[in-house]
C-alpha cells in the first residue's frame, strides 16, 4: 500500500532576530520523502548559516541515495565543535519516511521525536549508536495509516521557561499538548499552528529561543488526475480515455477539444457555463464523471499564476476556472498528467521546433509550481 507524508512546517525567530536560527529542508524523492531539522548554536545569522549548512548537506546527500551513516559521518566530520561549551555548533534530525510506510530516523543532540498512534503518544523507537565518532540517537519503525509524527526544535521545551512556566514547557509538556491537539486537528497545518501558538503565548510573543515545529501525518495519497489534449493518434482516443477514467483519484478535463473527446467517449452531454466570474478566463463547462473541466492553455497558465500565491487563493471566493483548477490540484499529493500529443495549430509557430510549443511550456511550468508546493507529479505523453 502506497502511503502520503502530509507534512507542515512553523517556525517563530527569536525575540529582536529576523532570521530563525532553526532550518527544515523538506525533500520529496520518487521512493520516499526526507525531512531534515537542524538548530543552529546561538540565534541570527550564525545560527541559521549553521543549520542552513547542516540541513542542505544532509537532504541533498540523502536525496541522492547516500547512506545515512555516511551523511552523519558526513556532517560530524564538516561542521566544528564549539571550543568554549565542547558541543556542537548545530543539532540534527533526519527522518526518511519510505511510501511503503518504513521510516528510519537519526537524532543528534535534538529533542526526542514524538509518535502518535491510536491517541497514545511516546518517543520514536530509538537506540544510541556511535556514528563518525558521535553518539546519536537511529531506530527504525514501520509507520501505519493515521499515524502522527512531532520533530521539534529547543524553542518548543524552553517555551516559558522564566517566566510563565518556571522550568519550561519541557518534554513532556510538549509531548502532553501533541497528544491532546493531534485528536483535534484536521491536518498538520492545525496541529503546527496550535503548538506554535500555544509556544509564543508561553513566550508572552516575546520568544526567548528559535522555535520550529514539524508535523507529519501518514495517510493515503489523494490523486488527482489531469488530461489535457486528445492522443496523437486519433485511434487511441477511445483507450487512454477509459484508462484516464478507470485511474484512481478525482478526474480534471482542460480543453474543449479533449472535453468534447472524453463527453463522446462517456456518451454523456457536455454542457458548457455561461457565467463568467473573471472575464479574462474562459468559462468552465460540466460533464457527469468528471470533477471539473476547464479551457485549457489560458486557463492552465493562469492556474499556475494563482498557485505562486497560496494565501491570495485561499483568501479568494472566485469561481472562475483558473482559481478551480488551481485549488483542485492543491489538493493533490500525486498529480497524474496526461498529454495528448495531438497538436493544436493554435498552439504551436511552425517556424520553431516541437519542444517550444505552448502546451509543453504551460505543463513544464506548471509542474514546476506543483513540485514546489511539494506535490509528486508525472506526465505521461499519451
Amino acid at each position: 500500500m502506497t502511503l502520503h507524508a502530509e507534512v507542515t512546517v512553523s517556525q517563530l525567530c527569536k525575540k529582536g532576530e529576523e532570521l530563525c536560527g532553526d532550518n527544515v529542508q523538506v525533500t520529496r524523492t520518487a521512493n520516499s520523502v526526507i525531512v531534515v531539522v537542524s538548530d543552529g548554536l546561538g540565534s541570527g545569522v550564525k545560527a541559521n548559516i549553521l543549520a542552513t549548512l547542516t540541513t542542505k548537506i544532509a537532504s541533498s546527500m540523502l536525496a541522492r541515495g547516500a547512506d545515512l551513516d555516511d551523511v552523519v559521518e558526513t556532517i560530524a566530520q564538516t561542521l566544528p565543535v564549539c571550543r568554549e561549551r565542547k558541543i556542537a555548533y548545530s543539532t540534527l534530525q533526519i527522518l526518511r519516511i519510505d511510501y511503503d510506510g518504513n521510516a528510519t530516523l537519526v537524532e543528534f543532540d535534538s529533542p526526542r521525536t514524538l509518535l502518535s498512534r491510536a491517541g497514545h503518544v511516546i518517543p520514536f523507537p530509538a537506540q544510541p549508536r556511535t556514528i563518525g565518532g558521535k553518539t546519536v540517537l537511529a531506530g527504525q519503525f514501520e509507520l501505519l495509516e493515521s499515524d502522527w509524527l512531532l520533530l521539534v526544535s529547543d524553542g518548543v521545551i524552553h517555551a516559558g521557561i522564566g517566566g510563565l512556566l518556571p522550568l519550561g514547557l519541557g518534554w513532556k509538556g510538549a509531548a502532553d499538548r501533541f497528544a491532546e491537539d493531534v485528536g483535534k486537528a484536521k491536518d498538520t497545518a492545525d496541529l503546527c499552528t496550535s503548538l506554535i501558538n500555544c509556544c509564543e503565548g508561553y513566550y508572552l510573543g516575546e520568544p526567548g529561543d528559535d522555535t520550529t515545529v514539524v508535523a507529519i501525518k501518514i495517510r493515503s495519497p489523494r490523486r488527482i488526475n489531469l488530461m489535457m489534449g486528445p492522443p496523437a493518434a486519433p485511434d487511441r482516443d477511445a483507450d487512454v480515455v477509459r484508462s484516464f477514467l478507470a485511474a484512481p483519484g478525482q478526474k480534471y478535463v482542460s480543453g474543449g477539444t479533449t472535453a468534447t473527446m472524453v463527453s463522446r467517449i462517456l456518451g454523456n452531454p457536455l454542457k458548457v457555463s455561461l457565467e463568467y466570474d473573471d472575464p479574462t478566463i474562459p468559462p468552465i463547462a460540466h460533464l457527469e464523471g468528471i470533477d471539473l473541466v476547464t479551457e485549457g492553455v489560458l486557463t492552465l497558465n493562469a492556474a499556475a499564476d494563482r498557485l505562486r500565491s497560496l494565501a491570495d487563493l485561499k483568501r479568494s471566493t472566485r469561481r472562475d476556472g483558473a482559481t478551480l483548477a488551481a485549488r483542485l490540484l492543491l489538493e493533490g499529493d500525486h498529480i497524474h498528467i496526461w498529454a495528448g500529443g495531438a497538436v493544436n495549430p493554435a498552439h504551436q509557430n511552425p517556424l520553431l521546433p516541437s519542444a517550444m510549443n505552448i502546451k509543453m511550456q504551460v505543463l513544464s511550468r506548471l509542474r514546476s509550481q506543483l513540485e514546489a508546493l511539494g506535490k509528486i507529479v508525472h506526465i505521461e505523453w499519451v
